[in-house]
């Protein structure tokens, strides 16, 4: 942390060395995207060497059979980019968010650049390969190897979930396509990070925000594109719907923590 106290104090002190940092931060995050190619790039050339280049050196073009296995390859080395991909990224972050604990930072901070450094390397895997593998043994894996608590018997149909390693989420949970988990927030110039616990056996719908510090009791359903708020307490067994489309009475009731049909619970 003394070394990125440093970069932060030298950091603010110019545009010209704001500039500096950035182009560093993100050779970082090339350096990275390049060590998740280089196994696929490696297959890649390999092919390239036997299938195709013999038949370029004589000055014909390959044979058909040829053309298709190195194609072929190609995909193969899609397939280790992805599963490699994931295992670099994902351990990567686990690694810097050892250095990050939920709390209240300024946002000219160490544990602020750490954090920033570290969704940036996460954004690789976020942007590149996880909208490819949803629901599949590849994002379980990575989501465990960032640190995310995750139950047996779970299905994750979205990407978005931000900050993994301050999220768990229960056994037999679902949560549905394009589902936003999030643990942080910028407010009054300063970053925000809070746990979000997703109970076991819940639904969170399609569409739906889960913001820091949310906390999702057992057998609960959060209905599709459903809000909750910061450090919202979901308790076990609710029944949580979208504002969209309910009356005044039955918001209050909800706001409360009542059901759908405006019945306060006690």
């Amino acid at each position: 942390m003394k070394l990125l106290q440093r970069f932060v104090d030298w950091g603010s002190t110019s545009k010209l060395t704001q500039l500096v940092l950035t182009l560093v931060v993100y050779a970082l995050y090339a350096a990275v995207l390049g060590a998740s190619l280089a196994p696929a790039t490696w297959l890649a050339i390999a092919a390239f060497r036997v299938l195709v280049l013999p038949a370029l050196a004589t000055g014909a073009l390959p044979p058909v059979g040829a053309v298709l296995l190195f194609a072929l390859a190609l995909g193969g080395s899609l397939y280790v980019f992805l599963f490699w991909g994931l295992i670099l990224v994902g351990t990567l972050v686990r690694l810097l968010s050892l250095g990050i604990s939920p709390g209240r930072y300024p946002a000219i901070s160490p544990v602020t650049l750490l954090w920033m450094i570290l969704n940036g390397i996460f954004t690789i895997a976020y942007r590149m390969i996880l909208p490819l593998v949803p629901m599949t043994f590849f994002s379980e894996t990575f989501y465990r190897l960032c640190g995310m608590k995750l139950g047996r018997g779970t299905w994750i149909n979205t990407f978005v979930i931000m900050d993994p390693y301050l999220v768990e989420i229960g056994e037999g949970t679902v949560v549905g396509g394009d589902a936003v988990i999030s643990p942080h927030v910028f407010e009054a110039g300063h970053l925000l990070l809070e746990r979000i616990r997703i109970g076991r056996h819940c639904l969170v719908g399609g569409h739906s925000y889960l913001s820091p510090g949310v906390t999702v009791g057992d057998g609960s359903t959060i209905g599709l594109r459903a809000y909750l708020r910061k450090g919202r307490k979901v308790p076990p067994g609710s029944r949580i719907s979208s504002l969209a489309g309910l009356d005044s009475r039955r918001i209050r009731s909800l706001e409360r923590g009542g059901d759908p049909e405006g019945r306060h619970r006690t």
